[in-house]
């Protein structure tokens, strides 16, 4: 078991060639910790607010496969996109998903990371990284799904307590889709980033 001390918030953003089933995912470890010590390196080091938010989306950029975890959650809609729909769908739900998780990180308040076992790659191409998130005494499970990317390993999705990043958008794009069309959902992304845009 490997454990981190750090802040609350980075839990969400620690947070994105296919191998055997059950082999090791060998480096993936090492990425993740490292991610994480570069983000907390740069909430410690950078008090400019909107600079560090900055520096976070920089790293969000080198480890996060947003083109996927878009895929993934228009899955049954994707296909009827065209690429200039994707490109601008993708644009948006980044924004977001960024300014989500980047503004929950707090200085304030500790927490530790414990990471189970060594990540295995399935016979899909997919690795999890486990962990045990304690802040006080709360506890949360909260694991990351990758895949490899060329040679590099990329996250897809958060599954916290056993709620899916993915699922859970999915579902509710799929209702406003349904209810609104594609074209509804892309106003109300762009409606809610222009609104938390300097939140």
């Amino acid at each position: 078991m490997r454990c981190w001390v750090g802040t609350f918030g980075a839990l969400v953003t620690i947070l994105v060639a296919v191998s055997a089933a059950g082999a090791p995912a060998a480096g993936l470890m090492d990425l993740v910790q490292d991610r994480y010590a570069v983000m907390l390196d740069v909430v410690k080091k950078t008090p400019d607010k909107d600079e560090m938010r900055a520096g976070l989306r920089k790293i969000m950029d080198s480890f996060v496969d947003f083109e996927e975890l878009g895929r993934r959650t228009l899955t049954g809609q994707w296909e009827r996109l065209t690429p200039k729909q994707r490109q601008a769908f993708i644009a948006e739900f980044k924004q977001m998903i960024q300014r989500t998780y980047i503004r929950k990180f707090d200085g304030d308040r500790t927490f530790t990371i414990e990471y189970r076992s060594e990540p295995e790659v399935d016979d899909q191409g997919v690795a999890i990284v486990e962990s045990v998130v304690r802040s006080g005494r709360s506890e949360a499970h909260v694991d990351y799904a990758f895949h490899k990317k060329g040679r590099t390993w990329m996250a897809y999705d958060v599954v916290i307590d056993e709620i899916s990043m993915i699922r859970n958008y999915r579902k509710q794009f799929n209702d406003i889709i349904g209810k609104e069309g594609f074209d509804g959902l892309m106003q109300r992304l762009i409606k809610r980033n222009r609104e938390q845009a300097n939140r």
